[in-house]
């Protein structure tokens, strides 16, 4: 198998030290080494106010490491997160590279849109009001000639089916 690219997020009690902190790091460097992988980053934002109570904790100590390693590196330092009784909330998410590039979008002026104004959804939104629609004249047609019967020759049927 080859590495894959990770990156795991951990928040810590509030009250941890930093000596704490320093161990809790080298045990998951030693599990991402152990799996034949290596840290590429290692970032600590230190305390932070989180968005909601967890636990009671107002705060948290946020930790993140980027790492390269084989898939049983994410278990193991998971199952480390959920005995070490520090860890209040983890994340391991796997970094897809994608070569893809994207055209530049297309400019529009200011103020314009593609969709049309009036008449544009079915359903009677957005359809324009009698007093505003156009009105739409029909084409004159010419008079049409009234047919010209030519009269039978005699002895023949008539279309009736009665000789003249």
């Amino acid at each position: 198998m080859s590495a894959t690219t990770y990156e795991t997020v951990f928040i810590a009690e509030p009250e941890i030290s930093n000596d704490q902190v320093d161990q809790l790091i080298n045990k998951i460097k030693q599990i991402i080494t152990s799996n034949q992988g290596t840290v590429t980053a290692e970032d600590r934002w230190g305390k932070r106010r989180m968005a909601y109570p967890i636990n009671g904790h107002r705060e948290g100590f946020y930790s993140v490491l980027g790492f390269t390693a084989e898939s049983g590196a994410v278990l193991a330092i998971e199952h480390l997160y959920n005995v070490n009784d520090v860890v209040i909330r983890h994340m391991t998410t796997r970094i897809i590279k994608k070569n893809k590039t994207f055209p530049p979008r297309r400019e529009r002026p200011a103020g314009s849109s593609d969709r049309s104004h009036h008449g544009s959804r079915p359903g009677g939104y957005g359809r324009p009001r009698p007093e505003s629609a156009p009105v739409a004249k029909a084409p004159e047609a010419a008079p049409a000639a009234a047919p010209t019967a030519t009269p039978a020759p005699a002895g023949e049927p008539t279309p009736g089916g009665t000789p003249a």
